[in-house]
């Protein structure tokens, strides 16, 4: 033990040898050596292998958009198809079943004396399924008697007619050796909710066109009395009603707005305010109107209850001389009605219809829109029901056909014109097709643009549209 404790202090004491301090400082280099290698250079070696892989990513990434950015005329140019196909197949069928517009088509495809219809009758409205969709559909049924020729002429233009109308039945007799008598069945297709429409597009103004007496006078004057009666029983006085509107010679009348289809939203303008807007089959004109239920809390600044028409795109190109509503209330009420409109700056200007509801029933209301040319065009934003502060009123109304009248002097040659910019892949055929429902129409467009063919139609390039359809 003495030993160990004599060696252990011998140790101590000896002086490393030249040798053994190169030795060690050669080991403590290399520690120092392991230690960056270790701590500093392998972890940068693996980010910036990181690095490299996010790059060959986004170089992946790069070219793959690139690839997608080469597609882009395709890519338009089968857009282009695409809105072609889906204007052709929608502007081919009715946007849901009214007997009154499926008349006025009739009257227009029956020319002059080349068929003698003797009756007309509509069967009930019905789906028909085609694989996973349902249409709706209805039958009609029409004895006549006409010609060979006026017969053959009459099929021809139901060919050739802008709406679809499919004959399903055709019987024939002969009266004499010029004459024929029959039946002809046809069935006419609805989209109804597959196809959005344009309020333009739901108003098929056939009769505007028509110089001719229509045969089915008697006809039409029947149903619109019996659809009067069926909506409240007052035929007498909702007649003469629409008779005093009809009379108005010294306008021209344009629908803004006929909540037939789409979406209308409720917006309150802050948190006391409840309500909600449903589609109400009680209508004034065609098949719906908006039922606009609202409970407000006048606790605010402003005491609002809002129907959305911001996505309709309802625009007022310059001042009509009255805009009109129809509305319909079930009591009385303090709030005041109105409706908002916007510039192309986004500048607001409020304008009140009516201050306090005060009657029962339907009631068209007139209303002035705002008369500074500058200010135009204007787009029908929101209707509202406001209440003065610190009120308390809920309620419900029924809204229906916005409309514009504008004074027949204003446009002493009757001709109605249409602004449209040409986009890429425009054609002739392809605009005709789209304000027209046909092709057939861009010598129109041709002679009052004074262009001569497709090469004169630049992308950009304004053209004027004849409206025919007034």
């Amino acid at each position: 033990m003495e030993r160990m404790k004599y060696l252990k202090k011998k140790i101590l004491k000896r002086k490393m040898t030249r040798t053994e301090k190169i030795l060690l400082s050669i080991l403590g280099g290399i520690l120092v050596v392991w230690g960056i290698a270790e701590l500093i250079i392998s972890p940068q070696h693996v980010k910036i292998q990181s690095l490299i892989q996010k790059r060959e990513d986004y170089q992946e990434r790069i070219l793959k958009i690139n690839t997608i950015l080469k597609e882009e005329d395709r890519i338009d140019e089968r857009r282009q198809d695409l809105y072609q196909e889906k204007t052709t197949l929608t502007s081919s069928f009715f946007p849901y079943i009214d007997q009154a517009e499926i008349i006025f088509l009739l009257n227009e495809l029956i020319e002059g004396d080349s068929l003698d219809v003797l009756d007309i009758r509509f069967s009930e409205p019905k789906e028909e399924s085609i694989d996973d969709f349902s249409f709706p559909t209805i039958d009609i049924y029409m004895p006549f008697r006409a010609s060979y020729q006026g017969l053959i002429e009459t099929l021809k233009r139901m060919k050739e007619s802008p709406k679809r109308i499919l004959i399903t039945d055709l019987i024939v007799d002969s009266i004499d050796t010029d004459m024929l008598r029959g039946n002809l069945s046809m069935r006419i297709y609805a989209l109804d909710r597959y196809q959005k429409m344009n309020n333009d597009d739901l108003h098929l103004e056939y009769r505007a066109s028509i110089d001719k007496d229509n045969p089915f006078f008697s006809l039409v004057e029947a149903n619109h009395q019996e659809q009067l009666s069926e909506n409240d029983g007052h035929v007498e006085n909702q007649h003469k009603e629409l008779s005093s509107l009809d009379k108005e010679e010294s306008f021209n009348r344009v629908i803004l707005e006929d909540f037939e289809s789409g979406n209308f939203y409720f917006i309150p303008s802050h948190k006391y305010i409840k309500g909600g807007s449903y589609k109400s089959t009680n209508a004034k004109s065609n098949s719906y109107s908006i039922r606009f239920e609202y409970h407000i809390l006048a606790l605010e600044d402003e005491n609002r209850a809002y129907l959305d028409l911001s996505d309709r795109n309802i625009s007022l190109g310059y001042p009509p001389e009255t805009n009109g509503l129809w509305a319909h209330s079930f009591g009385y009420s303090p709030a005041t009605l109105g409706i908002r409109m916007k510039g192309q700056a986004g500048e607001i200007y409020d304008v009140e219809i009516i201050r306090g509801i005060s009657w029962i029933g339907w009631n068209y209301i007139d209303f002035k829109p705002p008369l500074d040319l500058r200010l135009y065009p204007l787009q029908l934003d929101k209707i509202y029901i406001e209440l003065a502060y610190n009120k308390d009123d809920y309620g419900v109304l029924l809204l229906d056909q916005i409309e514009a009248k504008y004074p027949k002097g204003i446009n002493e040659s009757g001709e109605y014109y249409t602004y449209y910019v040409v986009e890429k892949g425009d054609t002739l055929d392809s605009i005709s097709m789209k304000f027209y429902g046909t092709t057939k129409k861009g010598d129109i467009i041709m002679k009052k643009n004074e262009i001569k063919s497709d090469k004169d139609i630049k992308e950009g390039k304004i053209l004027v549209i004849p409206d025919e359809t007034r």
